[in-house]
């Protein structure tokens, strides 16, 4: 693969989720993982993943602290969503395609981000709103591949 590609849909991603149990994963009374929709937060709304080929298919290389877990997408999957809809007032919601792009940084050549396009748009609330229900999709995917790496005991 040339590390200029863009993101293929058969890609798969990892996420590091914080080792932290109840902050962004808990399990329910049935002991089922939920990752909490905090597993994606993002100031800039677009929240980073590795791209598992260039971490040499090696998850614990995308841990960002030793006692945080991760999970796996796969980009199809993520792109697929299509759930994520601004409401704009007397006019049809706005669908935002989601997407993955490569994103490589000085000390991480595997980055990438999720993002939107269009970008959300309207008041800070109603982007915050919004971003939410990409979390929410995110969260959702997220708890359905289970852990590609469980988080360390504290």
């Amino acid at each position: 693969m040339n590390k200029n590609d863009c993101v293929q849909d058969d890609e798969v991603l990892y996420r590091s989720i914080r080792g932290k149990y109840g902050e962004e994963y808990a399990y329910d009374n049935v002991g089922k993982l939920k990752i909490s929709s905090e597993a994606f937060r993002d100031r800039e709304r677009k929240p980073s993943v590795d791209r598992a080929e260039l971490k040499e298919f090696n998850p614990s290389l995308s841990k960002r602290n030793d006692t945080d877990g991760i999970i796996s997408l796969i980009t199809a999957d993520v792109r697929s969503i299509g759930t994520v809809k601004t409401k704009i007032q007397d006019a049809d919601a706005v669908v935002h395609a989601v997407d993955v792009i490569y994103d490589p940084t000085p000390e991480n050549p595997a980055h990438s981000k999720i993002v939107v396009n269009p970008e959300f748009f309207g008041s800070k609330n109603k982007q915050r709103n919004v971003f939410k229900l990409l979390q929410l999709a995110l969260a959702e995917l997220a708890e359905k591949n289970g852990w590609t790496l469980e988080p360390s005991p504290q």
